[in-house]
């Protein structure tokens, strides 16, 4: 799971060192915070696979934080982590995609945070068949083509795996750089113009469908 990123946050008058153990021993790329605004300013710096938000039933402001969140777009999947589960029911009303009990066994939370990045991308496996023989590995973050890596680079994999999650669709320009720039980056479409160039030049140059007005597609079945 190292490829995955994780943007933890705690509540500061409960505990989660038990989950944050267990996402540490199976090699998740964490981050930790313990207040809204820790939690925005690595948002400002990074993209994240899954967002972790421990709430206490007292503390309502979390609640309405997700809600903010939701407001603001950021599609980002959270997952909260309750200390009872009274707390679900707000929890969903508040738009979070998944909530937990602490007391959660280590298989099932990861049974869980594997379906809702499986949610995401609208698949029930790991792969998903960009052609023939090419395959995205959307818990790795690698393509392989006859089960061999090929490497693309970090950015391109980046442009790759948000087209994926909108297969079917056109991206405008303007969304793609905010799906894989994070907020205080100053690359703009020039920058995008450039990975899809090299996406095309390695996967294929019918990969990507480009539209001057609707913006990029990948082009797979």
């Amino acid at each position: 799971m190292r490829a995955l990123r994780v943007l933890v946050l705690k509540d500061y008058g409960t505990s989660i060192i038990r989950i944050i153990n267990i996402l540490e021993k199976n090699s998740f790329d964490l981050n930790i915070c313990e207040t809204t605004n820790e939690f925005l300013e690595y948002t400002y710096y990074n993209h994240y696979d899954l967002y972790i938000i421990d709430i206490d039933d007292k503390n309502i402001s979390r609640f309405k934080f997700i809600k903010l969140l939701n407001e603001y777009k950021d599609k980002t999947m959270k997952l909260v982590i309750a200390k009872r589960p009274n707390i679900m029911k707000a929890s969903f009303l508040y738009g979070c995609d998944e909530c937990i009990v602490k007391s959660i066994d280590e298989s099932e939370l990861l049974l869980r945070i594997k379906a809702l990045i499986r949610r995401e991308y609208k698949v029930h496996s790991d792969l998903i068949n960009i052609s023939n023989n090419i395959v995205y590995d959307i818990f790795r973050k690698k393509i392989l083509k006859n089960k061999s890596e090929i490497f693309i680079g970090q950015k391109s994999l980046q442009i790759i795996a948000y087209l994926l999650k909108y297969r079917g669709f056109f991206v405008s320009s303007k969304n793609l750089e905010n799906g894989v720039y994070p907020a205080n980056s100053n690359n703009k479409n020039g920058s995008i113009r450039f990975h899809i160039h090299k996406i095309r030049q390695i996967i294929g140059e019918d990969i990507i469908i480009s539209n001057r007005t609707s913006g990029y597609k990948i082009n797979i079945q």
